[in-house]
């Protein structure tokens, strides 16, 4: 084999590494704008729905003042970890009719968030140091603007998910160079060498060259699936938080249409909104309505490729890589059924591929 100068083997090492900075980088960014998402998915969900019970008081006759969400604004508080505030505020009156901090009831709400929920009709958002404020514009019955629901988040969380994903692409940028660099002063030595090692018998070079290759292909594969498991990983708990979000978004509409009357297991036009939910929400696999035997009552996305079932037992287990998160669906308190949401946790990397 012809001898291969040192300069060619830094060259190689050299693109090798900027390759795979470039591999890793992309889809760093990929997996990080990904949980930023959801993130933000989560909470704008988490807002509308309290929105909307709030509108559902006002459709029963109760102006903004006088509805009744103490209850309501704590528990969301209390349920999102990263919640540090949530308040209503009127925009007659110009006062916080209701907040989770005490001592903001009763007081006037700064003129720059009167502005901005005065001229949006969608959420707006500010952030400032480690804290970031969202708010959502609510309407009474007749579509017009009453006043404004405003809920204060640490960003904290998404920071140290972000940190988690820094170290993890350092972590296997270093790990893949390294493998790289290896590879390619070991050819480097082979080529040098070649004569006193294979003597003359060139097939022997070129067969352990081929192994060698193969298995170089082998170890960066397995490299690059660790590093996408470690990706989900980090990514994991918002996405638990995000299905948990909408599992009880879809519990609470199905239990205001069963108390308003309709049967559990007659509810027309179901299948459609949970359809729009998936597609709204693509890291959801499937949307399962159950009855409270388990059976399935209505059904969006395909449920069979996340579970496995023992054929000796009869046992369903939920395959690796695959979340289900599941909220009862009750009537008065009595138990109607369930509703069950399952994520293919590997949906960015199959996005990117």
């Amino acid at each position: 084999m012809r001898k291969m100068p040192l300069s060619h083997a830094v060259l190689a090492s050299l693109l090798w590494c900027a390759v795979i900075f470039a591999f890793v980088g992309v889809n760093f960014m990929k997996f990080e704008s990904t949980a930023q998402a959801l993130r933000d998915s989560r909470i704008q969900t988490a807002l509308r729905e309290l929105r909307r019970v709030i509108q559902n008081e006002m459709d029963k006759g109760a102006s903004l003042p006088k509805i009744k969400v103490d209850d309501f604004l704590f528990r969301y508080s209390t349920e999102e970890g990263d919640t540090l505030s949530v308040m209503i505020f009127d925009l007659k009156t110009k006062k916080i009719l209701f907040s989770t901090s005490g001592k903001n009831t009763g007081t006037n709400v700064s003129d720059e968030w009167l502005q901005k929920c005065t001229q949006s009709e969608t959420t707006f958002s500010e952030s400032v140091d480690d804290k970031e404020t969202i708010g959502l514009p609510i309407f009474n019955p007749f579509l017009e603007k009453s006043g404004c629901l405003i809920a204060e988040y640490k960003t904290q969380t998404n920071a140290i998910v972000r940190e988690e994903m820094i170290s993890t692409a350092f972590h296997f940028t270093l790990r893949l160079a390294s493998i790289g660099i290896f590879a390619c002063f070991l050819v480097y030595f082979l080529a040098l060498y070649s004569k006193k090692i294979f003597g003359q018998k060139k097939i022997r070079l070129w067969v352990s060259m081929g192994a060698g290759f193969l298995a170089l292909v082998f170890i960066v594969q397995m490299n690059f699936l660790a590093m996408f498991r470690s990706f989900e990983k980090d990514m994991k708990n918002e996405i638990i938080a995000k299905t948990g979000i909408v599992a009880k978004q879809v519990k609470n509409v199905l239990e205001q249409v069963v108390q308003g009357g309709v049967p559990f297991k007659s509810i027309n036009g179901l299948e459609p909104y949970l359809d729009m939910l998936r597609y709204k929400n693509k890291e959801i696999l499937f949307i399962l309505i159950t009855d409270k035997t388990g059976r399935v009552l209505y059904e969006s996305g395909v449920a069979a490729e996340a579970f496995d079932t023992d054929p000796r037992t009869g046992k369903v287990s939920l395959r690796k890589g695959y979340y289900n998160t599941a909220e009862p669906v009750n009537d008065l308190g009595e138990p109607q059924g369930w509703v069950q949401i399952g994520v293919n946790e590997r949906f960015v990397r199959e996005e990117v591929f």
